[in-house]
């Protein structure tokens, strides 16, 4: 059984999101996966499931997850021995930033695992920080760069990973940032606004990344809202004419303002498409207010988001320096 112990300095530097994806890849490859988070929340618990779960007819292997609410080393070196009978190929330890390097250590000495860390980009980001992780652990690392700014990427890609390379620290690649990857679910838009869904909608099928005024202009509504993907649109309620633009633009929700509900038709139309309707009590300048801030409640909680880390995930990581499998 080969083992990956993923870290990271901080919180919410992508462990999980990156530990899921591996694993949907890994499965499907026919491989036995587990799962081993030593320091674990009920949200993050439920996410493996909900992510894994929704593509297990696609899998030829199986998976496991194991969870502990409270760090205990022995918990961590029992789970590993209890997967071992289990034949998985890979286990996977999802770290908590929280546990020390010490800790890490510890439980390295106990049982064959090699640490992958994600080392969030910043622009002072330089080989001594590697350096410092690599020496924590003994060499027995691997690092990706992880949200990676879109003007980075040539940096990254010619001067940090091959001075890294050159220097004997193994830089598997990097995660450039991705708009879907932060987008959030017309759910998410209507809790936080305290608005109504007001029709039934796939919800495996939308996210939302852009958010679109519907108002007048020179031209024709569909031609600007088709400039913008994933996007939703807040227009006022009484304006049936360009909520209709809006839905022939395959957005992802509307929001209809000033607590107005869609006329029959476009209740109908939005229907056929399964397009959600969100209907708030503000106008849409205070709608619009509203919706700041919204971009913090964003989570790697949706298949839309898994499918689309696994093409980052494939373009810019070098699997093959970390698994004897074909890509």
């Amino acid at each position: 059984m080969q083992t990956i112990y993923l870290t990271s300095e901080n919180k919410q530097e992508g462990k999980t999101s990156f530990t899921i994806t591996l694993a949907h890849y890994l499965l499907t490859k026919g491989l036995n996966i587990g799962i081993l988070n030593p320091l674990c929340n009920k949200y993050d618990e439920s996410v493996y499931h909900k992510l894994l779960g929704k593509k297990e007819n696609d899998y030829s292997g199986k998976y496991t997850v194991i969870t502990n609410n409270k760090f205990d080393i022995k918990n961590v070196v029992d789970s590993y021995n209890q997967l071992i009978k289990n034949n998985i190929d890979f286990l996977l330890i999802d770290g908590n930033n929280s546990i020390s390097i010490e800790n890490i250590n510890l439980i390295l000495n106990k049982i064959n695992a090699t640490i992958i860390f994600l080392a969030k980009y910043n622009p002072q980001l330089n080989e001594k920080y590697f350096a410092k992780y690599h020496n924590n652990f003994k060499g027995n690392i691997l690092f990706v760069i992880n949200q990676t700014y879109k003007f980075a990427t040539h940096q990254v890609e010619t001067k940090i990973i091959p001075k890294l390379n050159s220097s004997k620290i193994t830089c598997l690649g990097y995660i450039p940032e991705d708009k879907l990857l932060l987008a959030i679910t017309p759910d998410q838009i209507a809790q936080f606004i305290k608005g109504e869904i007001v029709n039934q909608y796939d919800g495996e099928k939308f996210l939302v990344e852009n958010f679109l005024i519907g108002g007048m202009g020179m031209d024709p509504a569909e031609y600007h809202f088709n400039h913008y993907k994933n996007k939703c649109i807040i227009v006022r309620g009484d304006r049936p004419d360009i909520q209709m633009s809006a839905l022939n633009s395959n957005c992802s929700c509307i929001i209809l303002t000033n607590n107005i509900k869609p006329i029959e038709y476009i209740q109908n139309e939005a229907d056929l498409e399964q397009v959600p309707i969100i209907v708030t009590e503000t106008d849409t300048l205070e709608t619009i207010d509203k919706l700041n801030g919204l971009n913090k409640n964003t989570f790697f909680n949706h298949s839309l988001k898994l499918d689309r880390y696994l093409e980052l995930f494939r373009s810019n990581i070098q699997l093959d320096q970390i698994f004897n499998i074909n890509k």
